[in-house]
């Protein structure tokens, strides 16, 4: 019986040791698969341009055809690569249309109903949750987006990046929970709103701040897996759900800390959507992974100081007008903010397709043709749309009622504004999928000085004024984010030699 029960630990211990020793094997040729793709993926992206023209080359030379014909291959090649994103685009933007014009209907439906006053409130939480979220952030998208676009395909490791990301995130919402929640409180009261009546618009600005937190984490695995319709269908959960609840509350009661909280349960309602449509994707109970906390934290102290920069940025014309102006220039700020819909469908594309299929890229001569597309289009369209926005300003503001009649020329200013820090936006974004972001410091102090001098010479009291100020603040920005393209392209250029 002893022998036995010997040879049998015996056989456990040597089974073990096989097992942890197969295990350990299947880990390594699994890191060297996932390689051997990257490499070869890399190879073919390199490849792909050269062969097909070597082709053509070579088929002229055989079969002694005429030049026309190698034109029309190339033109066939360029019409094929058109209609697939033709396609795509179009029926994306089908969707995406009708999201947007439910969401504009939900902004323009809260304008006309509530005051100058509550609207004030009410613009005022949104760009503080705004803030908050940016902040909670902090370079952990650039983290996701860079790392997830090589382990996309692998369940298990995208799993584990997804956790770590969520686990960073969470720690960082309550640094900008505690520094934000005091401003934003200060701002509403100032404001004119009661003590009572500003912490209520702020629990619910907290409560839609955790939906946003998930959200912008999981969202990035539909976009990394091109999951064009599980990203639809969010977005119309919310935008449907957010309208359908403003027009109940439109024929009983609505004023801001209504509309907050009705933007709060379709934000609840994307997050649980979200979280059912992604379990067959990635692990959800995979491990948090400390070689991916490492790298995104490292990105994190990279781009914090420019996240807190960024933060307070973007909520500068706000404080202006809460400091130098008074409530109602603040709603006209707000309000004439709408009227820029048209730039969250582009955002969204970015978003959804662009910036994955970019940081998807490995191809040093093809990155550079799709970064100039994609600048000079959104180029194209951002002027058009000043253009119109001049021409039928009459027309524009009379859908926000008549409390917003004869800003014909903040709107007009308000709109190259958005299309300029846009612009700026995208080049950024394109930056940042690349990891092109290594002199980046730069924005602070350049912007800083020359918001400084402006002080001096704008006059920040008014609306004009402090749209003034935004655009020339922007200049600085704008610059740096062409030299840093310019050098990542180069050096993405000689990496592929």
């Amino acid at each position: 019986m002893s022998k036995s029960k010997k040879s049998t630990k015996e056989f456990d211990l040597f089974s073990v040791s096989l097992s942890t020793k197969a295990r350990q094997t299947i880990s390594h040729l699994l890191e060297r698969k996932e390689k051997l793709k990257l490499e070869n993926q890399k190879l073919q992206d390199e490849r792909q341009g050269q062969k097909d023209v070597k082709d053509d080359q070579n088929d002229c030379v055989q079969q002694d055809l005429p030049l026309k014909n190698i034109i029309n291959s190339d033109r066939y090649k360029f019409s094929s690569r058109f209609l697939y994103w033709f396609k795509l685009l179009s029926k994306f933007l089908s969707v995406q249309l009708i999201v947007q014009i439910l969401g504009f209907a939900s902004g323009i439906l809260i304008i006309r109903t509530l005051s100058k006053e509550d609207y004030a409130y009410f613009a005022i939480a949104n760009s503080l949750q705004g803030m908050m979220n940016l902040l909670a952030d902090s370079g952990i998208s650039i983290g996701l987006t860079s790392i997830g676009g090589k382990v996309w395909q692998d369940k298990y490791r995208f799993g584990q990046l997804i956790n770590t990301a969520m686990h960073l995130r969470r720690y960082l919402a309550i640094v900008s929970i505690t520094v934000v929640t005091p401003i934003l409180l200060w701002m509403l009261i100032n404001s004119g709103a009661s003590i009572p009546y500003a912490i209520t618009i702020t629990l619910v600005i907290l409560s839609e701040l955790y939906f946003y937190l998930i959200n912008g984490v999981l969202g990035i695995v539909p976009r990394l897996h091109s999951q064009i319709k599980i990203i639809q269908n969010l977005d119309l959960v919310f935008s449907g759900s957010r309208l359908v609840l403003l027009c109940i509350a439109y024929f009983t009661f609505l004023n801001a800390a209504i509309a907050a909280l009705i933007s709060t349960i379709a934000s609840g309602l994307q997050s649980f959507l979200i979280r059912r449509w992604i379990k067959g994707t990635i692990d959800t109970k995979a491990d948090i992974s400390i070689e991916y906390k490492k790298n995104i934290v490292k990105i994190i102290k990279s781009q914090y100081l420019i996240a807190v920069y960024s933060c307070v940025q973007g909520q500068i014309p706000l404080l202006l007008l809460s400091l130098f102006g008074n409530t109602e220039n603040i709603a006209e700020f707000g309000a004439l903010g709408r009227l820029g819909i048209i730039f969250t469908i582009i955002n969204s594309v970015m978003t959804s397709i662009v910036l994955p299929s970019f940081a998807r890229c490995q191809s040093s001569r093809l990155l550079y043709r799709r970064y100039c597309q994609i600048i000079l289009l959104n180029c194209i369209l951002g002027f058009v749309l000043v253009g119109c926005t001049g021409i039928f300003s009459t027309q524009l503001l009379s859908i926000l009622g008549e409390k917003y009649n004869g800003l014909h020329w903040e709107l007009t200013t308000i709109t190259f504004s958005i299309i300029f820090g846009h612009i700026g936006g995208t080049m950024w974004a394109l930056n940042s999928t690349k990891g092109w972001i290594k002199y980046a410091w730069l924005y602070p102090p350049t912007t800083i000085v020359t918001q400084i001098l402006l002080l001096f010479a704008v006059n920040v009291s008014t609306l004009r004024g402090v749209l003034i100020f935004s655009i020339i603040s922007m200049i600085p920005s704008f610059i740096i984010n062409i030299m840093l393209s310019y050098k990542g392209l180069r050096e993405s250029s000689k990496v592929n030699i």
